[in-house]
């Protein structure tokens, strides 16, 4: 474990992110036309050596060291980058670090951008030199090159999470705008006079920073972890790095557990799959699922008790984010109940909403000025029992961050999650639309394979709603899309489709997912559903058709209630 993260104990919510980032990543490229591979040479102090600071003009930056502490054991980027001294600093915290030299000859620099990209495809933070052309009309063409190439490969596998640091000895401003001007197809943007996002989705946690050529090589280690930690750090992202540093610790743990003498076992499943004649088509398939089912409970056993996610989500961690959120303390948190007027907070009321256990502390609470509403049938306290709760900031309006989380409960899947090759199967949890209308697969799984003629499938339509009262969310290319599915035999539809190898498969039309209906009425996929999910859907249809109504004697059916 490293050794940092037992010594310090994190004192507010930016720090603790920091560690948690820090535990998370695992890889750091660098490339560089001086970088060094040898042991730099030892050598004394040079307080007797005449230091000349660069002029303001020149581009080089201005440097933070004095020159009575200019020392070759503190190497300055500006002359070259010694690759033993950066990978012992990112060493020092469990952090791999790679290196790549500039290729030299005529194809030197395309070289360099190819093999750039293939390194840094999976690395957690590339650190690319801007100057590592020949020509100096030619600075930042290999950081450019390589840079596009990662963000389009980015965004054909749906984006994921990058941070590229570029460090130069000629003005930030001029970098980014050079940059900038090479990256409009993706959305760029500069922000905060350092960095470039991007507004394109599938970008919004990519960025790349800017920096001057610091001091010495465990500033830039510094940095790359903080402007890392900077796209991080929030209570879910932080639980989400700390689940997959979990899962990657114990990974040879689940390795040892399903080890290769198991095979036989498991083709011993498979053959008996093969021997039930109602199952032999599909064995490979159902045997596939079985293994997937076993690897999957393993994860989810291991992140339930594990100390290291629990303590990302801890109550002293809820009662450090209102102050790194809010740290002028004004009256910017906000609490509405219902369809009520917003509440307005401070840190130490919002942090003591957080952490509340008993009623009385809770009414307590909702009593103090600003008050929480109430009605004249109902308390405060039993109104915000009652009702939705909604939070955010006074100054935003984040109920798209409501809709996504309420998406990520619902969705398996979606067009906007897989690859264009992904060919969805009709089966219980799919969900299709016809115009404006939705409907839910509850046909039964084993009713869904090995057809052999057109089959009747059960859907369950949606109501039509409006924007208050909703019962599941789902995603498309414009937002996100509110239904209502209400579990009643009213609602239940029965569609025909013809089946392609025993079930029925979407075809693409304009790149869009469909299925068409033995009446020839196309269908758009939008997703499954996850299993908890549609199987209470499934079982409250279930129970309502299975209701029995009769007549009975009014004087003893009222006696029973």
């Amino acid at each position: 474990m490293n050794s940092q993260m037992q010594e310090s104990t994190p004192q507010n919510f930016f720090e603790e992110s920091r560690l948690i980032a820090e535990k998370f990543i695992q890889t750091v490229v660098a490339v560089d036309d001086n970088i060094s591979f040898g042991e730099r040479p030892k050598s004394v102090n040079n307080y007797d050596l005449h230091v000349q600071a660069p002029d303001e003009e020149s581009g080089l930056g201005t440097s933070s060291v004095s020159a009575h502490e200019l020392s070759l054991d503190a190497p300055d980027l500006n002359s070259d980058l010694n690759y033993q001294e950066l990978s012992a600093c990112f060493a020092n915290k469990s952090i791999l670090c790679s290196a790549l030299k500039v290729y030299e000859g005529d194809s030197g620099e395309q070289q360099t951008i190819d093999a750039t990209f293939n390194i840094s495809k999976k690395a957690d933070i590339t650190i690319l030199d801007w100057q590592m052309e020949r020509e100096q009309s030619n600075y930042g063409k290999i950081a450019k090159g390589a840079i596009k190439k990662l963000l389009q490969y980015d965004v054909d596998g749906n984006g994921r999470l990058r941070l590229i640091l570029i460090y130069t000895s000629e003005p930030i401003q001029t970098v980014l705008r050079a940059l900038n001007s090479q990256l409009t197809e993706f959305q760029s943007k500069i922000e905060k006079d350092k960095e470039i996002q991007f507004s394109c989705e599938n970008l919004s946690l990519c960025k790349v920073v800017v920096i001057n050529k610091q001091t010495n090589i465990e500033s830039l280690v510094d940095r790359s972890i903080e402007e890392f930690t900077h796209m991080t750090c929030g209570l879910l992202s932080n639980a989400t790095l700390s689940a997959i540093t979990e899962i990657r610790d114990k990974t040879h743990h689940h390795l040892f557990k399903f080890n290769k003498k198991l095979d036989s076992a498991y083709i011993s499943h498979v053959l008996g799959l093969i021997s039930l004649p109602a199952m032999r088509e599909s064995a490979h398939e159902v045997a596939f699922d079985y293994a997937v089912d076993l690897i999957s409970e393993e994860l989810k056993s291991d992140l339930q008790t594990s100390k290291y996610l629990k303590d990302s989500l801890t109550n002293q961690t809820l009662q450090k984010w209102p102050v790194y959120k809010n740290p002028q303390n004004e009256a910017i948190h906000s609490i509405t109940v219902g369809e009520n007027q917003p509440v307005l907070l401070e840190n130490e009321r919002m942090q003591r909403m957080l952490s509340v256990i008993t009623d009385d502390d809770l009414k307590l609470i909702l009593d103090e000025k600003p008050e929480f509403p109430k009605t004249k049938k109902k308390t405060r306290f039993d109104l915000f029992q009652d009702s939705y709760i909604q939070f955010k900031r006074v100054d935003e309006d984040n109920i798209n961050e409501h809709l996504e989380l309420s998406a990520i409960e619902c969705l398996r899947r979606d067009p906007l999650s897989v690859s264009s090759e992904f060919e969805p199967v009709l089966k219980q949890g799919t969900i299709i639309r016809k115009d404006d209308t939705y409907f839910v697969c509850i046909q039964p799984i084993c009713d869904s394979v090995r057809l052999t003629c057109a089959t009747s499938f059960l859907f369950l339509k949606s109501e039509k709603l409006d924007d208050t009262n909703f019962s599941h969310v789902i995603r498309h290319s414009e937002g996100y899309k509110r239904l209502r599915f209400k579990s009643t035999s009213r609602f239940v539809s029965l569609i025909e489709f013809t089946p392609t190898n025993k079930v029925v498969r979407a075809i693409k039309q304009e790149n869009i997912n469909v299925f068409q209906s033995t009446n020839e009425d196309i269908y758009e996929w939008c997703g499954e559903l996850k299993q908890a999910i549609y199987q209470e859907l499934v079982n409250a249809v279930s129970a309502s058709i299975a209701r029995v109504g009769f007549d009975s004697f009014e004087w003893l059916r009222l006696r029973k209630s």
